[in-house]
C-alpha cells in the first residue's frame, strides 16, 4: 500500500508539488505551496493570496448547506469540465486587491490553483480534489449585490488549464 501512495503522488502537475485529482487538506496545500506559515481554514475563507510565493489557492465547497448566512451563500458552479463560475468573498468589488490579483494573475506572475470538494459534510470533508491552474476571463467578470444583503461581490468566469476528468466532474456536480 505504501508504494501505491508514492506512485500516486509522483506524477506532479506542471511545475507544482500537486498531482491532478489527488486529495489535499488546507494544511497540505499550504505546505506544498511552500508557504512560511500554515493557515487555518477560517483565515483562508475560500481563497488566500501568499505574496512570498505568488500563489493563490481557491478552495470551493461545491454543495452549500441551505442554512448558511446569505453573505456566504456563493453560487459557485461548473459550466462544463473546463469552465467554472466562482464568486469572490462578500464585500468585494472589481477594484478590490484580491479580485485584481485574480484578474491580472498572469501579468503579475501569480499562480491560481483550484481545489474543490463536494461538500463540507463529506466523510473526507477535510480534503479537496486538486484540479490544477485556472485563468480568469476578465471580460466576463461582473460585480453584483448578493441576494438578501447589502454586500457586493464579484462573479468570475474561470477557464481551467486542464479540463476536469469526467468521473471526478460527475461526482462533484451530480446530486
Amino acid at each position: 500500500m505504501h508504494w501505491i501512495n508514492i506512485i500516486h503522488y509522483k506524477n506532479t502537475y506542471k511545475d507544482t508539488n500537486f498531482v491532478l485529482y489527488q486529495k489535499y487538506t488546507y494544511e497540505d496545500a499550504c505546505r506544498l505551496l511552500n508557504w512560511q506559515h500554515n493557515e487555518v481554514p477560517l483565515n483562508i475563507g475560500g481563497y488566500k493570496y501568499d505574496q512570498t510565493t505568488k500563489t493563490f489557492p481557491v478552495f470551493i465547497n461545491y454543495d452549500k448547506a441551505n442554512d448558511i448566512q446569505d453573505t456566504i451563500k456563493y453560487e459557485d458552479h461548473f459550466i462544463n469540465e473546463s469552465q467554472l463560475i466562482a464568486i469572490s468573498k462578500s464585500g468585494r468589488t472589481t477594484s478590490s486587491d484580491d479580485v485584481q490579483n485574480f484578474l491580472y494573475a498572469k501579468e503579475r506572475g501569480i499562480e491560481v490553483h483550484l481545489f474543490v470538494r463536494k461538500n463540507k459534510d463529506d466523510k473526507t470533508s477535510k480534503e479537496f480534489y486538486y484540479l490544477g491552474h485556472m485563468q480568469a476571463e476578465i471580460d466576463k467578470t461582473k460585480q453584483f449585490v448578493m441576494p438578501n444583503t447589502q454586500k457586493t461581490a464579484v462573479e468570475i468566469l474561470w477557464q481551467l488549464d486542464t479540463p476536469v476528468r469526467e468521473d471526478i466532474y460527475r461526482y462533484i456536480v451530480e446530486e
